[in-house]
């Protein structure tokens, strides 16, 4: 499933489009993103936390 589709699945809107951030990323099995609005993206193992720009985790 992707990041677009589980986002959606928990009720959120990514804003125009993801850019990867390995800079970020602190292991191996992590990828990080970055939409246009500031909102970022963490994917664990399959598993998605999204941090909004305001601080909020979903």
């Amino acid at each position: 499933m992707s990041i677009r589709e589980q986002a959606k699945r928990l009720g959120f809107e990514i804003i125009g489009r993801l850019t990867r951030r390995p800079d970020w990323e602190r292991s191996t099995k992590e990828r990080a993103y970055i939409d246009d609005a500031g909102n970022e993206y963490y994917t664990w193992r399959g598993i998605l936390t999204i941090v909004t720009a305001n601080g909020g985790v979903i």
